[in-house]
């Protein structure tokens, strides 16, 4: 079995070899589109400097300017006073205007692999909302009931260009793994209540993984902060997995969740011990997996967070070798 089919086999229920972990998955966010550089996120075949090149004007005219600290970029000058203006002032990228077919040829030898193809959405709906008004306006104008009719049809409208979007990637190509990008949280709390989130951003949430599950996308949401409260909104949504910063207590939604939901467990080692060597890497996996065996959870990590490709690598190797012994011994 593939990291491709052993992805889908494990999110849609059919019998799998492994848990899934990160080295099953690779990037494809082409150059071609606009919000990827402005992002400073692309990835593809033909190497791209994200420093020094990202940045600049991504979808609905919105600026932003890339910031090595955050290493991505943040939105600059607001283009709305109000939401109510959106009809008047956003303009929605035209998809057919961009050479789909062209860019799969372009990079034709990075898409022909056995691993999943993930891509990501940005920005959801808060934080989309945040890039037109600022932070403080899109926070009051979501719980403001004068604005309701007038973000649900905004967000309706983003869903519609959303799934326009995700389904072309599936279509051109062949991607798997879509991450839609929304942060909910501060350190500390939500930024909103799940009634809020339960009544502005579920349904539209909800809509949009049930149309990229028709065509054979998984979904998972990026949304960073402590999001605790959120988590059953969440799961509603159908979405296939979440993989939430550290400040959320994964062991603990697990045990509260883990019957309803495939959470991705972030395998990061602890930065104040970091792992040196390829046997510290084995037994670090080893005590993770061990941990989370008998869960139906996904192992995530980076080489960034590992502190090196080379331990990044034999993490993912070895949650992956000890998951294939478990299944064929369980």
């Amino acid at each position: 079995m593939t990291p491709k089919e052993n992805l889908h086999a494990f999110f849609e229920g059919k019998n799998y070899e492994w848990k899934p972990v990160g080295t099953d998955k690779k990037s494809f966010q082409p150059e071609e589109i606009c919000e990827y550089v402005a992002r400073a996120f692309v990835k593809q075949q033909e190497p791209f400097d994200n420093a020094a090149k990202g940045g600049g004007i991504g979808w609905f005219g919105i600026e932003w300017e890339y910031e090595p600290g955050a290493g991505g970029s943040i939105s600059l000058a607001p283009i709305l006073d109000e939401v109510s203006e959106w009809k008047e002032k956003m303009v929605f990228p035209n998809l057919d205007e961009i050479d789909w077919e062209g860019i799969a040829k372009k990079n034709a030898d990075y898409l022909n692999t056995d691993l999943g193809i993930e891509f990501t959405v940005f920005t959801g709906y808060f934080e989309r909302l945040i890039s037109l008004l600022s932070f403080e306006e899109a926070a009051m104008e979501l719980i403001m009931e004068d604005y309701e009719d007038d973000i649900h049809e905004l967000f309706t409208a983003l869903t519609d260009f959303y799934i326009d979007f995700a389904q072309r990637f599936r279509k051109y190509f062949n991607a798997d793994w879509c991450i839609i990008h929304d942060d909910w949280g501060t350190q500390r709390s939500p930024m909103f209540s799940p009634e809020v989130h339960k009544r502005m951003i579920v349904p539209h949430l909800t809509r949009f993984v049930s149309e990229c599950h028709k065509v054979g996308l998984l979904v998972e949401m990026h949304s960073c902060g402590f999001i605790e409260d959120l988590i059953p909104n969440l799961i509603s949504t159908g979405i296939d997995s979440w993989a939430g910063q550290g400040i959320c207590d994964k062991r603990k939604l697990i045990n509260l969740y883990g019957d309803q939901f495939k959470f991705e467990v972030i395998t990061n080692p602890d930065p104040k011990k970091p792992l040196k060597t390829k046997e510290e890497a084995i037994e670090f996996a080893d005590n993770i997996f061990d941990e989370f065996k008998d869960k139906d959870i996904m192992f995530w990590t980076s080489p960034k967070r590992c502190g090196s490709m080379e331990i990044y690598q034999t993490v993912c190797q070895e949650l992956k070798a000890k998951g294939i012994a478990y299944r064929k011994n369980a």
